[in-house]
Order: structure tokens, then sequence, then C-alpha cells
């Protein structure tokens, strides 16, 4: 009996400690981005086990790669001023993350169940590079262009700040991007040919031929994108988003993302057609609205090859890697235009070359118009 009741006694005893052990998986419940520095550092050489994924038979034996002990401290956020200990593996790829003592760093921090948190450094801080360079870029805009440079900048600040402050907020509130963008697209078009161009029949003209050359472009991508059964999840960055938000409306967010990419570029056709038929007007006051056209068209041919190569440039030149593995692995290119990716970035690059030849003759056409009339 008494042995009964030593088993009983030590059952319950063991017991909760068992069920506390008994959740191996203690996961995160939070994470959270904050700036971080290394505050000390050491290194050693780890042997590669033949079960390791980085290990390569090819070189042969002992293989090793280096481990970083780094102590971090948190600069900012709710564990400012904490210090903790983490691993910095590094394999030998390009993508490593090579740390030195005094380096300011991007922490992920993830915080447990039991009020702990840990983490490690997924990239450097660069912010006051970027700051130093985007304050130079606005000190040339203003040295060179005096007042005109100054608008310019005003005009860039509202765009960015619409995109970072209305489009993204309200997509993610569940509005439709594709809407977000058009009414985006207007509200930055009339402020910043508005600014540069002040308020005349140029400005307008210019604004009008913008506005239904973005328009075609959003109207030739959502077609098209339809047609050719484009998901909008194309995109690596796309996809890890999709896990996070699987109810946003991805195919509307890559219409969205083709308008905004298209604005700038026919936004400065329109206002270079606008500008040149209003110059040519000036110089002679007896030209025809036939010949306004003309001259304003002819202009716009000129800048047609350009900028479609600008937009198809760009867009070919970010995926230039892409291209390079393709061509590595023998595709050809009727195989390569079928993939998803590739397919929406030639929507991409089309698109906004098609809103650029809308744009050219709807310019011109109202520029011309425009500039005879007194009123």
């Amino acid at each position: 009996m008494k042995k009964i009741l030593f088993a009983l006694l030590l059952a319950v005893i063991i017991t909760p400690t068992a069920f506390a052990k008994a959740d191996p998986l203690n996961l995160p419940v939070r994470q959270s981005h904050a700036e971080g520095q290394v505050n000390e550092i050491s290194e050693q050489e780890v042997q590669i086990s033949h079960d390791d994924p980085l290990y390569n038979p090819a070189k042969g034996d002992p293989q090793f790669h280096t481990t970083q002990n780094v102590t971090y401290e948190v600069l900012e956020g709710e564990y400012k001023g904490s210090i903790f200990k983490a691993v910095n593996d590094l394999t030998g790829q390009i993508y490593d993350v090579h740390l030195k003592k005094g380096d300011k760093v991007m922490l992920l921090l993830k915080t447990y169940k039991d009020g702990t948190f840990d983490g490690y450094a997924i990239d450097f801080i660069r912010n006051n590079t970027m700051i130093i360079f985007g304050l130079l870029f606005g000190i040339g805009l203003i040295l060179i262009g005096k007042l005109k440079g100054l608008k310019a900048l005003i005009s860039l600040v509202i765009t960015v700040a619409a995109i970072f402050f209305i489009l993204i907020p309200f997509t993610l509130q569940g509005y439709d991007p594709l809407w977000l963008s058009i009414l985006i697209s207007i509200a930055v078009t009339f402020v910043t040919i508005y600014l540069i161009a002040g308020f005349n029949k140029k400005a307008l003209s210019a604004i009008i031929g913008t506005i239904i050359g973005v328009l075609c472009a959003a109207a030739i991508a959502y077609i098209v994108g339809k047609m050719g059964l484009l998901t909008g999840l194309s995109g690596e960055n796309a996809r890890i988003l999709y896990i996070n938000r699987p109810d946003l409306n991805f195919t509307h967010i890559f219409f969205a993302s083709i308008i905004i990419g298209a604005l700038g570029a026919v936004m400065d056709v329109g206002m270079s057609i606008a500008s040149s038929i209003n110059e040519i007007h000036q110089a002679n006051k007896n030209a025809t609205r036939i010949e306004l056209f003309q001259s304003g068209m002819q202009v716009g041919k000129d800048i047609m090859g350009t900028m479609s190569n600008t937009l198809i440039l760009a867009y070919v030149g970010s995926s230039l890697p892409l291209v390079l593995l393709f061509s590595l692995n023998n595709f050809t290119l009727m195989h390569i235009i079928n993939f998803d990716f590739i397919a929406a970035e030639i929507v991409r690059s089309i698109s906004g070359s098609f809103g650029l030849l809308f744009a050219i003759p709807i310019t011109a056409l109202v520029s011309s118009f425009l500039m005879h009339r007194k009123s």
C-alpha cells in the first residue's frame, strides 16, 4: 500500500513538469524590427558535416564555415537598451551579412509567450546614406532648375507621400488598389503639371493627354492581363505578401503597379508635346490648328522610340539575372514568355508604351485646339 501511495505522489509531482515540457515548439507570438548595434563579436571555424546542405563533396574533407558569436544592443523600440547574443553564420555566399564591431544593423526581433525575446541581423542600416543621397539630388535639382527645380522637388514629395500614405495603407485596409492608383495618378498629374507649368493652356493640354494616356495603359493592362490569366503573384515579394494577406486583390495590385510605373513617362511625354506646341504657337501666331497638330505629332514621333525603349529596357534591366538564368538552361524565347512572371513584365512594358502612344496624339490634338482659342 505504501508503494502505491508513493507512486501516486511521485506521479502528481512529475506530471506538471512533464506537461510543461510537452510543448517543444516554443514559437514566437510576435515579430518586430528595430535598429541595433554590434557591441562585441568573435569568430570561430565550424566543420561542416556530410549531412549539412553546405557540404560539397567536390571540395573534399575537411570543410569549414565561419560562425560569428555576436552581442547586439537594441537601439530603438520596446526593447531599447536591451543586450542579447546570437549566432551569425557565414556560409561563403554573396548574401552573407559579414558583421564587424560597431556596425549598425536592422534586427529581426522575436517575442515569445513567456515575454523573452531573441533575434538576429537581417541587413545593415543604410538610411543615413540614402538620406544624404536624396538631399544631394534635391540640392542639385534646385541649383540647376531654380524655382522650377524647387517646384519639381515639391511635386516629387507629394507623389511619394500619395503612394506611401494613401495607396499603401488604403490598399491594406481593403480598398481596391486599381481605383486608388487611378485616382492618385489623376491627382498627381494635376498637382505636378500645374506646379511646374502654372495655370495655362499648356498645362491643361498636358494634363488631359497624360490622364487619357494613363487610363488607356490601365485599360490595356486590365484586358490583356485577364486574357493572359495573370494572377499578380508572379514575383517572390507578391507571394510573401499573399502568405500574410491572402485577402488582398493581387491582380489589381499588379495593374496598379503598371499605372504608377507608367505615370512618370506618360506625364513627361504629355508635357513635352504641350510645351513644344506652345512654343511654336508663340513663335508663329498664324500657324493653323492642323499645322500645330502636325508639329506636335512630329515631336511625339521623335520621343516615342526613345521613351518606349526607356520603359522596356528598365523592366528588362531589372530582370537581367533571370533572363541569364533562362539562357543558361536552354529555354527558347517561346518557352520563356509562357511563364507568368515573364508575361507580367511583358504586359507591364507594353501597357506603359501603349500609354505613350495614346498620350501623343491626344496631347497634340488638345494643344492645337486650345492654343487657337482666345480665352
